[in-house]
């Protein structure tokens, strides 16, 4: 009998299972002149054995054994995630279509029918080997992936950590000298101080983004839900946006009544709609207007932020939730980051339950929706 060797090159790995002798000698001896390593098993429990022992690229698998028939092996190596997307060709004498039924129910992904023709099985067995090999090479791929973005995930959230407590020491010294805690300074002075806090603030919210980015998307962030009042949360996100500071001549149109009350994290939701105003405000034009809106649906409230900008592709229209995305400018005709800010929304949102998605019309402006459930 051809004998197994886990060291040799080869064209693939095949177990061939079956209770009578002069079959798995037929089978090993087709499969070995074809360049396949073979290992051989005379029972369903040696085969399963033999499956975690060597992990083989296909199982050539007799249906009728005695004590545990092909039928329950196929099944117990698909009830195995590390067995499940194993390669099964099931090996028998059966023609009913009930048995054919009862084997593709286990989990068999192909059929040899006794007896075999060897063209046939090493045809066969070739296909599924490629298919196999080309599904480890794929998980292999996500596997590395997974790792480097991991490892990415976690180099970012050190810097990030890293990155506040000097950002503390920046701004403690500078809203000092803004509060003359230093003696007065003069419209210059005082001018570049704000600059400078300003600057900071504005990376210390970015730092803490992050973080609660990387907190959002490992489930590490408790939310605090709570009922209030809709209106003054709108306010002071769009105080955030300094669209109420009279910089521009943006109109702001709310669309909810001053009593309309939501249950939600108040504090997520403020900056969900600051983040989705900041970026109305940015795409609008100065003399457009900016909507901003509630309901109740069932079960739910609906909210929107509209825009006047130049609208979202459809291509484009589930990346801008991406971190880091990129998205076209039609006007300008280069690629703009979407930061984190919609990828923020999108996790805020989810964690509550709820989802969130755009609808634009080029040229026309872009109205973000998203739900929370009441």
């Amino acid at each position: 009998m051809p004998s197994f060797s886990p060291d040799n090159p080869c064209l693939g790995r095949v177990l061939v299972v079956d209770d009578i002798a002069a079959n798995v000698r037929l089978l090993a001896g087709i499969l070995k002149v074809a360049d396949y390593d073979v290992l051989t098993a005379e029972s369903g429990a040696d085969a399963l054995q033999k499956v975690e022992e060597f992990a083989p690229d296909v199982v050539l698998l007799d249906v009728m054994m005695p004590e545990m028939d092909g039928f329950e092996v196929c099944r117990r190596l698909r009830e195995n995630p590390h067995t499940a997307a194993l390669p099964v060709v099931m090996v028998t004498a059966l023609h009913e279509t009930e048995d054919r039924v009862r084997a593709l129910e286990a989990g068999a992904d192909d059929f040899l029918t006794k007896p075999v023709n060897e063209i046939e099985v090493v045809a066969r067995v070739k296909s599924l080997v490629r298919v196999k090999r080309g599904r480890d090479e794929l998980e292999s791929t996500l596997s590395d992936l997974q790792r480097a973005e991991s490892l990415r995930d976690s180099l970012a959230s050190m810097l990030v950590h890293d990155l506040r407590a000097p950002l503390t020491t920046i701004l403690a010294p500078l809203e000092m000298l803004s509060s003359n805690a230093f003696g007065e300074l003069n419209e210059m002075q005082s001018e570049v101080a704000e600059m400078a806090t300003r600057g900071a603030n504005r990376l210390l919210y970015l730092v803490n983004e992050l973080l609660d980015v990387s907190k959002l998307e490992s489930g590490n962030m408790t939310l605090q839900p709570s009922e209030f009042l809709l209106a003054p949360v709108v306010e002071e996100a769009l105080e955030l946006t300094g669209v109420l500071a009279g910089r521009d001549e943006q109109l702001v149109e709310r669309e909810y009544s001053n009593d309309f009350q939501v249950r939600a994290d108040e504090d997520l939701l403020r900056r969900v709609l600051s983040n989705l105003l900041s970026n109305a405000v940015k795409f609008t034009p100065s003399d457009g207007r900016i909507g901003v809106g509630a309901k109740t649906g069932d079960n739910e409230v609906l909210f929107w932020v509209r825009d006047e900008g130049d609208g979202v592709p459809p291509e484009y229209r589930d990346k801008i939730f991406e971190k880091f995305g990129q998205v076209e400018s039609r006007q300008e005709g280069r690629k703009l980051s979407t930061g984190l800010g919609l990828t923020f929304c999108k996790l805020a949102v989810e964690a509550h339950g709820g989802r969130i998605w755009i609808e634009s019309e080029a040229g026309r402006g872009s109205t973000f929706f998203f739900t929370l459930p009441q």
